[in-house]
């Protein structure tokens, strides 16, 4: 059965002064990675290939009783606790579960592998857990309206070691590929926006990656994505980094909250890159490409 659901917005347009008191309400909220594993409250983890191979997540919802936190004008009955799984790579979201705070919440959800290996196996996946409106009310200063406005929400990523979020990723039909000056079959192109040696701000990227949508759709509904997916990345990286080669090329030391530093811990092998060793590196393209296809797994990912 197809689920309908509006896309949470992002913080911007917040805040809800009126439902202060909620943005807490899920923060005691965790994760389990492993089958039999322990619950973690941490946001944010970093796995290594090994780890994915034997990944089994589950989401434990702990919402902080509706009596502490509903808003005046709002009821059990208004609102829905929703459960999302999303891969921004594959441009890929789910909803694993949604329900109303007027029934009985689960606590436990798991993930099924089946889902699991469409959203790429686990890798850079985020599960957004959210308390959100459930049906549209009429606008209110200050309060939420629209269905899927959130009022609270914990996020849990899933990050691969060896593929930094340096991008986003759109795709584009053989006219979009035309009218923006391409042959109409390109594979992909990388337009570098900057930013990669500086801090970035939450979800943003310093590249914007174009994939025809036919290799795009192939990547997610067939085995040939588990080959293409990790080589694809590769050669992403490498465009970026040779890109960005002004901005890198005269620094003396690195910003440790920016993209390349990110990039040269996982460029590391058991230590992350010095600034020199990176220089060196981005200055052989071959050798990187080389270093990426090891660290990306790709000739592990031909079966």
């Amino acid at each position: 059965m197809s689920i309908a659901w509006h896309r949470t917005e992002p913080r911007e347009v917040r805040p809800f002064f009126e439902t202060a008191k909620a943005e807490d309400a899920l923060d005691d909220s965790g994760i389990r990675l492993f089958a039999g594993g322990d619950t973690f409250l941490d946001t944010t983890y970093d796995l290594d290939e090994i780890d994915f191979q034997k990944l089994d997540p589950a989401i434990n919802a702990v919402l902080v009783d509706p009596a502490l936190w509903m808003p005046e004008g709002l009821a059990a009955g208004d609102l829905e606790l929703v459960l999302i799984a999303r891969n921004s790579f594959l441009k890929r979201s789910e909803v694993v579960s949604r329900c109303s705070l007027a029934q009985t919440v689960p606590t436990d959800y798991p993930i099924e592998q089946e889902l699991l290996a469409q959203l790429g196996g686990g890798r850079n996946v985020q599960f957004i857990l959210a308390l959100c409106l459930a049906a549209e009310r009429p606008p209110v200063p200050g309060s939420p309206f629209v269905p899927g406005h959130w009022l609270a929400r914990k996020t849990f990523l899933l990050r691969s070691r060896t593929m930094p979020q340096l991008f986003d990723l759109q795709t584009r039909t053989d006219d979009a590929w035309i009218t923006a000056g391409y042959p109409a079959k390109t594979f992909f192109v990388v337009e570098y926006s900057g930013g990669i040696a500086g801090e970035m701000e939450d979800g943003s990227s310093v590249a914007t990656v174009y994939v025809h949508v036919d290799a795009h759709n192939k990547m997610v509904n067939s085995q040939a994505g588990e080959v293409l997916q990790p080589l694809l990345a590769s050669e992403i990286i490498v465009s970026i980094v040779t890109a960005s080669r002004a901005d890198w090329k005269d620094l003396n030391e690195v910003d440790a909250s920016s993209p390349l530093a990110t990039l040269m811990k996982q460029l590391g092998d058991s230590e992350p890159l010095s600034l020199e060793e990176f220089k060196t590196l981005a200055n052989e393209p071959s050798r990187l490409r080389a270093v990426l296809q090891d660290r990306l797994s790709v000739v592990r990912s031909i079966k």
